[in-house]
This record gives structure tokens, sequence and C-alpha cells, in this order.
């Protein structure tokens, strides 16, 4: 979506630039209205993978299915809901940041169109951060250090979402997914200790899920 506008007007008074700069405001807080209607169809297409994933996960721990692959499902589980999490924080920060915003439209002062906003710089950069939104919110945010509404963002943000510690916390919440959807107790244990289980047949389903997951995470569309 693209995010250019004017950015001083078609005169060079100071009324036109602030009149200018109020009207860059309002496209940026349309804009971020429109990303987040986008997040709220993402986490409808997380959950209902996750009502999918439930019932399948269900249905082979009624058949005896293979632990190892129960494993990956409830793990799968674990993975989206985190997911799911990062996007209603996204979500609270876009509707800070569009708050954030009207204010500087409403102090705006004649002698000083765009003043430095040290809360939407913050917004802005931890939305730069996550990977579905990283072009269009860098789009929006060298406007607004051409416009002179924030400074050059340090390297900061919300944490990845990958990497060895998400794992390991992955992993040590899978028994408490499954005690969730109320599997039993014996067999849980066996799940919780893939390692120690061959590998059977029934690894198909699980993929399978991994690469829904990953789509529904990705689009915002």
């Amino acid at each position: 979506m693209p995010f250019g506008i004017n950015l001083f007007g078609k005169g060079h008074t100071q009324e036109a630039q602030q009149d200018s700069a109020k009207e860059m405001v309002r496209e940026w807080q349309r804009n971020l209205r429109s990303e987040a209607r986008g997040v709220d169809r993402s986490i409808r297409k997380i959950e209902q993978e996750e009502d999918k994933i439930r019932k399948e996960v269900k249905d082979m721990a009624a058949k005896g299915g293979d632990p190892k692959s129960i494993h990956m499902l409830a793990k799968s589980l674990v993975r989206s809901g985190k997911a799911k999490a990062r996007l209603y924080t996204s979500r609270s920060i876009m509707q800070s940041a569009v708050s954030e915003l009207e204010t500087t439209a409403a102090t705006m002062r004649l002698s000083d169109s765009m003043s430095k906003s040290a809360e939407v710089m913050k917004q802005i950069n931890s939305l730069s951060k996550i990977p579905e939104m990283e072009e269009s919110i860098s789009t929006m945010r060298r406007e607004m250090m051409r416009a002179g509404l924030i400074e050059e963002l340090m390297d900061e943000g919300m944490e990845a979402m990958d990497g060895p510690e998400m794992e390991e916390e992955a992993e040590a919440e899978v028994d408490k997914v499954l005690d969730d959807l109320a599997i039993d107790a014996s067999l849980r244990m066996e799940i919780s200790r893939p390692q120690a289980v061959s590998a059977g047949g029934y690894a198909e389903p699980a993929a399978a899920v991994g690469q829904r997951q990953a789509q529904a995470v990705a689009s915002t569309g």
C-alpha cells in the first residue's frame, strides 16, 4: 500500500505547510488503521488453523496415533499462540500510534508544524521489526523522518520469533497444550518425550499443518 503524499503543499506559507503536515498525519492514521485490519484477518486465520489442529490432535490421540507426530502438532499450537500474541501486541501498538498522531495534529503550532514525537518513534520502531509489516511501515518511517516527526531509529523493538530460546520455550509448553486438550496423562508423557519413540508413519499431517501455520502467520490479507 503506498504511503507517499505531498509533504509541503502547493504553497510555501506557514499555513500551507501546516495544512500539508496535518494531511500527512491523517494519511498515516488511515494506513495504520488499514494495517490493523489486516492484522485482525491474520489472527482469524490463525484461530481457524488452531481449531483444525486441536481436532487433529484429539483424533490422533484417541486412535493411538504416532506420539512424535502428535508432539509436532502440539508444538505448532504453542508457536501459533505466540504468533497470535505478537499480532495482538502489534495491533495495540498501531492503535496507540493512531492516538498519538491525533494528539500531534491537534497540538500542531503554526510556528512548529511538525514536532518530534518520542512516543511515535518508539511505536513505529516496534512495528518495523515485524516481518509482515516491514515494507509498509519502513516507507511510513522514512516519510516521518523527512517530515521531522521522528529521528533515525535505533535497532530496538520486539524480539525475533525464531531462535533457540523460542524453540526451547515451545517444547516446554507442549505438555500444557496437551493437558488443555484433555489428553490422557500416560499418553501425554509419551508425547512429551518424542525422542524416546521411533518415528511412525503419520508424520505428513504435521508437516502439512506446519505449512498452513506459516501461511496463516505470514498473510495479512
